[in-house]
């Protein structure tokens, strides 16, 4: 009898300990969320958020392109959420990756993009995909049109990267290719596509998402006639192209509407020149103080907050 009673107590301790154990492994609660602003991951954009009552301002970006908060709208709920990154009129925002000055470039992000506990970015991607969308929120199949219209369908298809991870976490998405030898033509299109994207929106930002589409093809496949292995140049180089002034000409952009091929872009002579002489990357220095603002900067291109490397959400 003594026997059975103490078997049955060891079996109730050893029970009680597992019940333990599964109480600790509760996810811890999600207290903050990080947006981050991407072409390279873009420093000193100011970032603000629409949950349905209006336009909350939340900071700028730090070196890694990103702004935290914790407001529990957004933290809890940021599917019900629009996000817009624009330049605050008083810093210049600069892609830390080559160190390129955007001073008028704007990002949004869709309704709908974003997921509780999930990386969260606003790319040029992301910003023509809710232009086309409009006052609709986010849905796959549009974003999956609107990217194969690019010429970016492949990536989705045959690169093992899936619609939602390419807008959600571009960067990541961006290291996935480049560490794959496999990718490598596919890595510099997407760079190549996503830098002339930035300037063809900063240049006009009323032209149609057919229009944008259009000229940001075509550039980026000049660009990469020139270039193959882009953003590292035929001479071994890493650089950038800059073509967002020029692209503000209104004459020049009816050119590149009307253009149909490569050999038409070589014929716009300042794009022409711009493509085929592309300014050098140099990525700014990261600052001690992560929440320092970058200096300087006034001229080509387009156009702090807090947070670490990487989108998505933390405690």
């Amino acid at each position: 009898m003594k026997i059975k009673l103490l078997s049955t107590i060891i079996a109730g301790v050893i029970l009680a300990g597992c019940g333990s154990d599964n109480n600790n492994s509760v996810a811890p609660e999600v207290k903050s969320a990080s947006i981050q602003a991407y072409d390279g991951a873009i420093w000193g954009i100011q970032g603000s958020y629409n949950c349905g009552n209006g336009d909350i301002v939340i900071g700028l970006t730090n070196y890694d392109g990103l702004v935290k908060t914790t407001d529990e709208a957004f933290v809890n709920t940021p599917e019900n959420c629009s996000f817009t990154f624009k330049p605050d009129g008083n810093v210049v925002p600069q892609d830390t990756s080559n160190g390129k000055y955007l001073p008028t470039l704007e990002l949004k992000a869709p309704k709908g993009l974003f997921k509780k506990g999930e990386a969260a970015t606003a790319s040029p991607l992301s910003t023509l995909i809710a232009n086309e969308l409009g006052d609709n929120a986010y849905d796959e199949a549009t974003a999956t049109q609107v990217l194969g219209d690019l010429g970016l369908g492949e990536i989705a298809n045959t690169c093992g990267i899936s619609v939602t991870e390419l807008l959600t976490d571009t960067d990541g998405a961006v290291k996935k290719l480049a560490a794959n030898p496999d990718f490598t033509d596919v890595h510099s299109k997407l760079i190549a596509t996503t830098h002339v994207l930035a300037d063809t929106l900063a240049a006009q930002p009323n032209a149609s998402t057919d229009e944008v589409t259009k000229a940001t093809k075509l550039l980026a496949e000049s660009t990469l006639a020139e270039h193959p292995n882009y953003p590292t140049s035929k001479d071994g180089k890493p650089v950038h192209v800059e073509l967002a002034e020029i692209l503000a000409d209104d004459y020049t952009f009816k050119s590149v509407k009307e253009a149909e091929s490569v050999d038409d872009i070589k014929e716009i002579p300042a794009l022409d020149a711009a493509i085929k002489k592309p300014a050098e990357s140099k990525e700014p220095d990261r600052p001690t103080d992560p929440d320092a603002l970058p200096t300087g900067g006034t001229g080509g291109g387009t156009g702090g907050g807090d947070g670490s490397s990487g989108g998505g959400t933390g405690n």
